[in-house]
C-alpha cells in the first residue's frame, strides 16, 4: 500500500485540500498553502491488513491551521461483500446515507468531507475530532451503553431495517467458521507453554463443549429481535465532544440481535481497563442496566431477557474468537514486542495468565449464563 509520502504525491490538488479544509474549519476564506501528513495508529482494520490512517495538517495564511483525517481502504484477497471484515463496508455505509439521521441522543457519525473511489482503494476524508475525555470512568461506560440502547431501540421500532449486500449480518455468528482450524488443532497448539497458560487444561473440556455448541448460540442470535448494530463500540471508537459522542469506524456495521452491540464495549474493555473479577462483574451489571434504560427511552417495551440472551450469546462467540486471538498473539514471534507494549507488561507468561482470567469471565461465565437463559 502507498506510504505517507507517496500519498502526498498522488492527486491531492491545492483546490481539493482547500475545499476540505474550509468545510472542516468552517472558515470559507481558508486557502491551503502547505500540508503534510503523518500516520495514525489504526484499529482492527490495520491489524488484519488493508487499512491506512493519516492525519493531514493544513496551513493557510495568517497562521491559520486545521487538520483532516484520511482513511484509505484497500481490498483484501478473497473477501466477499458478506465477509465479516469486508474491506469496503465503511466506505459504502458513509456513501449510503444510513448514518445521516442518527437516533436522538444516541451518537453522531463523523462528518465526512469527501469520498473517493479509486482504482485500487477507497479514500474517506473526515473531520479530525479532539476527544474531550482522556480516561473513562464507569459513568462513561454507562453513558455509552445507554446511547447504544437508544440507537438499537430506535431501529427495533422501525418497520424496515437497512438492507444492502455489503452490510454485516449477525456478525458474531459470522466469525465462527474462521475459528475451525484453531479448535481442530487445539491439542497441538496447547503444547506451547504460553498457549497452555492462557487456556489452562482444566478449562479445555468446557471450552471444547462451547465450541461444539456454537450453532446453538448463533441460532439464538438469529431468532431474537433484530436491529441495526455498530458492533465495535468500545473506548477507541467513541470520542466525546462536549455533550455529544461521536462513534467512529463503522467497518463491522450491519443487522444483528438486540444486545449484541454491548459485546465490544465489555469484551474489549476487559483487556485494557485493569481487569479483576469484581471489576468485570460491576462493569457487566452497569452497562447492561444502562443499555436497557436506553432501550426504554427509545420506547422499546419488550422483555429485557431477550437483550440479555443476545448479549451473552454474542459474548460467548466473541470469547471463542478470543481463544484464537490470544494464542496467536502469544505464540507468534512478531507479536511479542507489541503485546508487551500494549499491556505494559514485559513478562509474557503473566500476560497469558491475565488473558486466562479474562476468559473465565467473558467466555466461560457468559456461556454458562447463555445456556441457562436459553434453557428457561
Amino acid at each position: 500500500m502507498p506510504s505517507s509520502s507517496s500519498i502526498n504525491r498522488l492527486d491531492l490538488r491545492q483546490s481539493f485540500i482547500s475545499r476540505l479544509a474550509r468545510e472542516a474549519s468552517g472558515d470559507q476564506t481558508f486557502e491551503a498553502l502547505n500540508w503534510r501528513s503523518e500516520p495514525v495508529q489504526g484499529g482492527f482494520g490495520s491489524a488484519i491488513g488493508g487499512t491506512a490512517l493519516h492525519r493531514y495538517y493544513v496551513e493557510a495564511s495568517a497562521g491559520r491551521r486545521c487538520s483532516l483525517i484520511l482513511k484509505v481502504l484497500y481490498p483484501r484477497p478473497g473477501e466477499t461483500e458478506d465477509s465479516p471484515y469486508y474491506w469496503k463496508r465503511e466506505f459504502e455505509i458513509y456513501r449510503s446515507g444510513i448514518l445521516a439521521d442518527m437516533p436522538a441522543e444516541s451518537f453522531e457519525a463523523p462528518r465526512i468531507l469527501a469520498l473517493e473511489e479509486r482504482e485500487d482503494s477507497c479514500w474517506i476524508w473526515m473531520e479530525d475530532i479532539k476527544d474531550d475525555k482522556q480516561d473513562w470512568t464507569l459513568a462513561d461506560f454507562a453513558d455509552v451503553a445507554e446511547r447504544l440502547g437508544r440507537l438499537n431501540g430506535a431501529w427495533l421500532l422501525q418497520a424496515q431495517l437497512p438492507a444492502a449486500p455489503w452490510l454485516a449480518s449477525n456478525w458474531h455468528a459470522s466469525i465462527a467458521p474462521a475459528l475451525s482450524d484453531t479448535f481442530s488443532r487445539l491439542d497441538e497448539l496447547l503444547k506451547h507453554p504460553l498457549a497452555s497458560a492462557t487456556l489452562p487444561r482444566p478449562a479445555k473440556a468446557e471450552i471444547d463443549g462451547i465450541w461444539r455448541d456454537r450453532a446453538i448460540f448463533s441460532k439464538a442470535l438469529r431468532q431474537l429481535p433484530q436491529t441495526f448494530c455498530h458492533y465495535d463500540a468500545f473506548r477507541r471508537n467513541v470520542l466525546f465532544r462536549e455533550a455529544d459522542a461521536v462513534l467512529l469506524d463503522w467497518a463491522l456495521a450491519g443487522v444483528g440481535a438486540i444486545g449484541e452491540d454491548l459485546v465490544s464495549l465489555v469484551a474489549v474493555s476487559l483487556y485494557y481497563e485493569g481487569y479483576t473479577a469484581a471489576y468485570a462483574a460491576e462493569l457487566d451489571a452497569l452497562v447492561f442496566a444502562s443499555y436497557i434504560a436506553g432501550l426504554r427511552q427509545a420506547a422499546w417495551r419488550g422483555d429485557e431477557k431477550l437483550a440479555r440472551i443476545g448479549y451473552t450469546c454474542g459474548m460467548t462467540l466473541r470469547g471463542l474468537a478470543g481463544v484464537k486471538q490470544d494464542i496467536n498473539a502469544l505464540t507468534e514471534d512478531k507479536a511479542e514486542t507489541k503485546l508487551r507494549q500494549l499491556h505494559q507488561q514485559p513478562d509474557l507468561e503473566r500476560i497469558a495468565e491475565f488473558f486466562a482470567e479474562v476468559r473465565r469471565f467473558r467466555l466461560l461465565k457468559m456461556a454458562r449464563e447463555a445456556r441457562a437463559l436459553l434453557a428457561n
